[in-house]
Formats: C-alpha cells, structure tokens, sequence
C-alpha cells in the first residue's frame, strides 16, 4: 500500500505545467483581437436592439471575427502567407451566402446591413492587424469605426443639409488644400529668392479656410455665436485672412456690418494676444515687456466687441438672418496672396538696402504680411536681460503696420462694417501707445 502510495505520489509529483513556453505577447495581442471585435459587435447589437432581426449577427459574432482575423494572422508566420487571404475569402463568402439565404427565405437584411457585413471584413482584418504588432493602430482604427457606425445619423443628416454650392465649394477647397499645395515646390524663386510658391499658395488655403469656417460657423451657431467663433479661432491662425473674410462678407451683406466688425476685431484682439504668447515662448522678458502695452489694446479690442455684439445683435439681426450664395471666394483669396508676394519682395529689397541695423524698417515692412515672423525673429535674438526697448517698439510697430494692412480692406468694405472697425483699432493703437508711455514712466 505505502508502496503504491509512493508509486501515486510520484506520478502526481511528476506532473510539471510547464509555462516557459508561454507567449504573453501572442496572447495579449490575440486579446486585443477578440476586444475589437467584442467593441464593434456592442455598437452593432445596440443599433438593432429595435429590429426583430437584430440577433443575426451581434456582439458575439463579431468578438468570433475579430479573433479569427487574430489567429489568421498568427497563423500566417508557421502555416503561409494563404492563411489571412483564405479566412477573408471564407468569412465574406459565409456573409453573402448568408445574406443570400436570408433573401430567398423572406428575411433579407435590412439595406443598413450592408454597413454591417462590410465591419464585419474590417473587424476581422483590424484582429489581423493587432497580431502583426500594430495593436496601437488596430485599436485606434477600431474606435474610429465605432465612431463612424455611431454617427450615422448625424453624417446622413449633415449630407441631406448640404446644397450644391456648398458640395461644390467643399470640393474645391479640398483640391486647393490637399491636391495642389502638397506639389508645390518650396523654395524661394524671383528677386531675392522673395517668392515661395507653396508659401504663397498657403495663404491662399488659410484665407479659404476662414472663408470655409466663417460660413458653416454662421450657419450652424447662428450669425452673432459664428460670427464670434470665427473671429476668435480665425485670429489664432491669421487675424489678417479672418479680417479679409469679414470684409468681404461686408461687402456682400452691409446691414449686417456691425455684427460683421465684432468678428474682424476679436480676431485682431486674439493677435495681440497671441504675440504676447509667442514672445513668452522663446523670451519671457520680452513678453512682460509687452504685456502692458497689447494687454491695454487687446482690452480696448474687447470692449467694442461686446458693445458692437450687444448692439447688432438687439437692432440688426437674429440669430438665422445672414445668408451666403457662395461659401468658397477663391478669387479674393489669389488677389490677397498675389499682394502678400508683392509685399515679401518688397521687404528684402528694403532689408538689402538698410541692412541689419534697420530693425524698425524691417519691422514695418516685415509687418505689412505677417507679425509673427517679426516676433519670433526678435525673441531669438534676445539674449539675457539687457534694454528691451528696441525689440518692443519694433514688435509694435510691426503690429501697426499690419493694422494699416488691415485698414486697406476694411475701408473697402466700406459702411457701419469700416466705421466700427477702423474704430477699433484706432483705439488699439492709441491703448497701445498709451501702454509704452505709462511703461516708460513708471516702470
């Protein structure tokens, strides 16, 4: 007995589970597999959680995809290349004979579900792709596939809403943006190698874009909340393609000119702050030095902003009242960049000419286009504590300058739109130079 104890004893000792062998990153790359599946079969069996039919392919025939498309894939490096390629065929070939079945029966699917055969291929091949060590990915493309299938009444009702001109404008902002910017060249051509066609053609997609943004803005939010939300992200990007945009809408609608301004100014007011930001980046005492004068005009900025708005929006208009033929101007766009090249030849010409001790001319001209590159170039030559007056009063007048730039269209527009625009930014150039004054004598 105690022999046969001793015999049993050692057949159970000799069991040994060996786990050296096991593969923790196989299988966690196979648990994400089955995941993705399980998560694009949640949002499938809740969308049909009202059909009778909802039960046909649900959460646990999806979890089923993605981990076949998980074992395909891991299966591919010891059995071949044919094993993914023969899964997809097999799974796609069981869900049109499925479908097919269903016809002949009387119980077709229902059209939607044609979406959902075509995530069923795309589940199994995101499990695929969590096994070839791109789990990051696979999730991602997961998510963004709940998200789609999620939103299909939303994007179903964004399309119904769409007119043709706005079809057509989308179009061709998509081809100036993605198609034709990406192939230009960008390096400088012409007098003082001053003209950078992708540049150029870069400003010509920013104005587009604010044109773009301002429309759908005005739309969606209603004329006083879109106008604002334009002008506030339009003048974190370009306050001078924003105010461009506004001029224009002016011109098209100048009942509406007041309402119009608050946008343009705000986007003017974001500027200033947004220099003060920059500066602060790369030289924080710069930017304190700045911080007084564009504060007092960014403060001036917002003041007429909530007047004009409070005003426009009790006298002039309600919330749906501006309407716009044409969402996309690309013509005002190209005469705008065609200026801004003018403009940048203009400056190395004047830069050759005074060379580098004429920081304020520079700064002027450098202005008339852009103020952030002015900026930026003054902040990186800051070094240490030293008198900051020079760089401030050239940021300043780089500010100003750009300001006249602004002017130019804003006068065009003409009307309640110029009067309460070119309003304001006197008013900022007056807080800011009282902002240098008090600065110089008390600080």
């Amino acid at each position: 007995m105690e022999a046969e104890q001793a015999g049993a004893g050692s057949v159970v000792g000799s069991v040994d589970f060996d786990f050296s062998h096991f593969d923790l990153r196989l299988a966690t790359e196979l648990i994400v597999a089955l995941a993705i599946g399980l998560l694009i079969g949640l949002e499938r069996e809740w969308r049909k959680q009202g059909d009778d039919d909802h039960a046909r392919i649900g959460i646990r025939t999806f979890g089923f995809m993605g981990l076949l498309g998980g074992l395909a894939g891991t299966l591919q490096s010891s059995l071949g290349p044919w094993v993914a390629p023969a899964a997809l065929l097999s799974l796609a070939a069981l869900l049109v004979g499925d479908r097919r079945a269903s016809g002949k029966a009387g119980t077709a699917l229902l059209s939607e579900d044609l979406t959902t055969l075509v995530a069923a291929i795309v589940t199994a091949l995101l499990g695929m792709l969590a096994t070839t060590g791109a789990i990051e990915l696979a999730v991602a493309c997961a998510v963004i596939v709940v998200a789609l299938l999620y939103a299909k009444p939303v994007l179903h009702g964004l399309v119904g809403k769409l007119t043709e001109a706005e079809l057509k404008a989308t179009v061709r902002f998509l081809v100036i943006s993605l198609v034709i910017l990406p192939v230009l060249p960008d390096q400088g051509y012409g007098p003082y190698q001053a003209l950078n066609p992708r540049s150029t053609w870069l400003m010509v997609v920013m104005i587009s874009a604010m044109s773009f943004i301002g429309y759908f803005a005005i739309r969606a939010l209603g004329a006083a909340i879109g106008v604002l939300a334009t002008g506030f992200f339009g003048g974190m990007v370009s306050s001078t393609a924003t105010t461009m945009t506004f001029a224009k809408l002016a011109s098209d609608k100048p009942l509406h000119g007041r309402m119009l301004a608050a946008g343009a100014i705000l986007a003017n007011a974001i500027m200033a702050a947004r220099v003060v930001i920059l500066s602060a980046v790369l030289a924080p005492p710069l930017a304190l030095a700045l911080a007084l004068p564009l504060g007092l005009a960014t403060s001036a900025a917002a003041g007429f902003v909530a007047v004009i708005w409070y005003q426009a929006r009790r006298s002039e208009m309600g919330a749906e009242t501006i309407t716009f033929a044409n969402p996309f101007e690309l013509s005002q766009a190209i005469k705008f960049a065609l200026l801004l090249a003018v403009i940048l030849v203009l400056e190395r010409f004047l830069s050759d000419k005074f060379g580098a001790t004429g920081l304020y001319v520079l700064a002027g001209i450098s202005g008339l286009a852009d103020v952030d590159a002015i900026t930026l170039s003054v902040a990186r030559g800051i070094e240490g504590g030293g008198d900051l007056t020079g760089p401030v009063i050239a940021i300043l007048l780089a500010v100003a300058s750009n300001t006249l730039v602004k002017s130019i269209f804003i006068l065009r527009a003409g009307g309640s739109f110029a009067v309460w625009s070119i309003a304001a930014l006197a008013a900022m150039v007056a807080a800011a130079i009282i902002g240098v004054g008090l600065q110089q004598a008390y600080l």
